[in-house]
């Protein structure tokens, strides 16, 4: 269950106007079942940009096990180039806790405060100058965009205490519709467990609306079976 919330919350590229809101929520579902919903939201306005995340349990899975997310990052915005300067995350599924905030500002990312809840050796960021946090890069892929903006996305990540590969491309268009393929590939900071799953691929699905290309349908391939974010 956890690796669904932690996909959902590692998963702003386009030039944008003066200043740009964003605001999208999804349902999230596994084997079928929805088991959350994930929010999303950001502004972007005079060169920064601020997003935030949140992921809670409905239903039945919430009767049965309480799970919560709430992710947020801060940075600066140069033409196509958003720089994060510090996120903050705080995750409970119920058996894990973290709780940490991280300093990048275009420097190699380091943990500032807080505890990763991990017995995995910390990933070394000293050649990460170009690291995003998760909801950054998560952000980038899902927000609203230009049709020859998709399917163009290769960046590692850093979340205080691992670092990751998050890349997206070959681009299928079938009329309205882009499918990308993406993949999340673990490099450094995993349990012996964690790194059993090493590489876990995505499919990002984006429709036509109103000039944009909006992210419609996220399908994540997970050792429980398929997890699927629909957006509302």
């Amino acid at each position: 269950m956890r690796k669904c919330l932690g996909l959902v919350l590692w998963m702003l590229a386009a030039p944008v106007a003066a200043q740009e809101k964003t605001a999208i929520l999804y349902d999230v579902h596994l084997i079928g079942a929805k088991i959350g919903e994930v929010t999303i939201a950001g502004t972007q306005a005079n060169g920064s940009y601020a997003a935030r995340s949140r992921f809670r349990t409905t239903g039945i899975v919430k009767a049965l096990k309480r799970m919560r997310g709430d992710v947020s990052v801060k940075g600066r915005v140069a033409g196509q180039d958003h720089t994060p300067g510090q996120y903050s995350e705080t995750i409970n599924d119920g058996k894990r806790f973290t709780d940490v905030k991280v300093r990048f500002e275009g420097k190699p990312p380091r943990l500032i405060s807080g505890d990763p809840d991990s017995h995995a050796t910390p990933a070394d960021t000293s050649g990460l100058r170009n690291a995003l946090d998760p909801l950054t890069a998560l952000y980038l892929i899902l927000r609203d965009q230009p049709r020859d903006g998709l399917c163009r996305f290769r960046r590692d990540v850093y979340d205080g205490h691992r670092h990751a590969r998050l890349s997206l491309g070959s681009p299928r268009p079938k009329q309205d519709r882009v499918t990308c393929a993406g993949e999340y590939r673990r490099l450094s900071g995993y349990t012996a467990s964690e790194r059993k799953e090493r590489r876990i691929p995505f499919t990002v699905h984006y429709e036509a609306k109103s000039g944009d290309m909006l992210a419609t349908r996220v399908d994540i391939q997970t050792k429980y079976g398929k997890a699927v974010l629909l957006r509302r």
